[in-house]
Parts: C-alpha cells; structure tokens; sequence
C-alpha cells in the first residue's frame, strides 16, 4: 500500500542515498507523519528505493544548472522540493504549522474539486487570518497528503487505530460540500426545507437497503419501523412548511395600506395653539405680557 507522503519519502532517499529506513521513519516522525503501515514498511521503502534507479554521474541535488541532475529529479517529481517555487513554500510551512496543516488536510480529504476548495481556502482565511493559496494546497497535497495515492478501503487500513482523526477523515472521503464544511467549521447556509428534504431521502433509501435484507429478524422489521416513521414525519414538516408559508401570503396579501382620497388635516388644524404639544406656548404668552 502506497503512503500518501510517497514523493516526500522520494525526496529524502533522493537527498541522502545512504539513508537507512530508520533515518526515513526519524524523518518522518520528526516532522509528525504517520509511517508506512508497520507489517508493509520494509518491502514499502525497498520497492522506493529501486524506483529511483542510479542517480546520474555528477548528481548534485544543490545544483539546478546540471543538466542531468534536474532532469533525474524531474523524472522522481521531487525538483519542486529541491528548488521550491512559492506554492512548495507555502507547502512546508503548512507543514509545520499544526493548526492549518489539519484545516488543509481535511480539504484535501474531502476532495472538494478546484472551485469549492478555492471557497473553502478563502473562509479558512477570513476565519483564521491566514494567507493559503489554492497552490500552496495543492502543492501539500502533491507531496505531503496526496489523497488519491489511496483507495477508501486503503485510507480505512492506514488510519484505523494511529490518528484520533480517522472518524473525520473518513467522513470526509465522502462528504459533499455541506458536511465538509461542517467538519470544518465554516460559516454556510442551510436550507431548512432542503434539509428534511435530505433527511427524507437518505431515511427512505436506508429503508430500501432494509428491506432486501433476507428474512424477518426482529431487527430487521424493527429498522422497517423506524425509517417509515421518520419518511412520515419529514413529509408532514414538509407540508405543514408549505401550509404555514401560504398562510403566511395570504396574510400578507389581505394587508394593504390605504389611500385615502381625502386630503390630510394642515398643521394649524393639528396644532391650533402653535404646537402639537403645547410646549412653548407659555413662552409665547410670557413674550406678549
């Protein structure tokens, strides 16, 4: 199974050849990344190893003017981590900053598509004060959490029993946009008819998924009972919404403000005595006396 700090891994065996698999786990301990899993490691790290093939005669990785030094790191996808461009910057400072680099990786686990990332990176800012970029992400997603290296079932066994996250992140392999956002804490709006809608939806198909379980167990018809209830009572919120909203109209269409065709009574009519109130007519008296 593949480890989603592949290209990282890449990198420092590419930087020290000599590097024992227990310099790579001190590494990655060090910079708090989860190892390979322990049964795989050592057939993992090997299969890397013979994936890099024989470094060019003259490899100087400090040295992006030689030219088969930069096309050897080009051909592992590690150049970037030699020679940063602003978004690998921004990747290893997200990486050490434990608080974005757990926002970012909840992103990325979510899997979000450019344009909802974009929206989730731009409310993380607002929130937080940070300065993320849709590149630097991306960047940390390429070598440090790279999501899609994983299948479901891989992510499950990687994991279980290692991080106090794996609830989350395995949620967020399969959330849409609104639980992503939820997961992290992100100011959104919620419809409240879609989210019965929603509930309805998700309570009717787990009926069906029910009911082709083979026989009658108590359980089973249990389950049966509960789903229906809650179909029935996500359809009468429903309806009772909808009747509430038209009594609502028909309020409002029943109120009208009149016109009246009369004009309105002047100001001396109103105030005979020089003000609505009464105040300053003793002062007016007092002038005259």
């Amino acid at each position: 199974m593949k480890h989603p700090s592949e290209l990282f891994i890449k990198y420092l065996l590419v930087k020290d050849a000599s590097a024992t698999d227990a310099t790579i786990k001190k590494s990655l301990q060090d910079w708090g990344i989860l190892l390979p899993i322990q049964e795989e490691e050592a057939s993992y790290l090997a299969w890397i190893r013979y994936g890099l093939g024989q470094a060019p005669p003259g490899f100087d990785p400090a040295n992006r003017l030689h030219r088969p030094t930069v096309q050897y790191l080009r051909d592992m996808e590690v150049y970037e981590l030699f020679f940063p461009t602003d978004a690998v910057e921004e990747a290893w400072n997200i990486l050490a900053s434990p608080q974005q680099r757990l926002s970012v990786e909840s992103v990325l686990m979510s899997r979000l598509g450019d344009g909802m990332t974009k929206e989730a990176i731009q409310k993380l800012n607002r929130r937080f004060g940070w300065h993320l970029t849709l590149g630097g992400v991306e960047a940390y997603g390429r070598f440090f959490w790279n999501v899609n290296l994983l299948t479901f079932d891989e992510w499950g066994r990687f994991l279980y029993g290692r991080t106090a996250l794996y609830d989350r992140h395995m949620a967020l392999l399969q959330a849409d946009k609104t639980l992503a956002f939820y997961h992290l804490r992100l100011e959104q709006s919620v419809e409240s008819k879609r989210m019965i809608q929603r509930a309805q939806e998700i309570a009717y198909f787990t009926l069906e998924e029910v009911a082709n379980i083979p026989g009658t167990r108590a359980d089973k018809v249990k389950a049966i009972g509960v789903l229906t209830k809650a179909v029935v009572e996500c359809h009468d919120a429903l309806s009772t919404s909808d009747m509430a909203l038209k009594e609502v109209l028909s309020q409002f269409e029943r109120f009208r403000m009149e016109n009246p065709q009369t004009a309105p009574p002047s100001i001396h009519q109103l105030a005979p005595a020089g003000a609505y109130s009464g105040s300053g007519v003793k002062e007016k008296e007092a002038v005259g006396a």
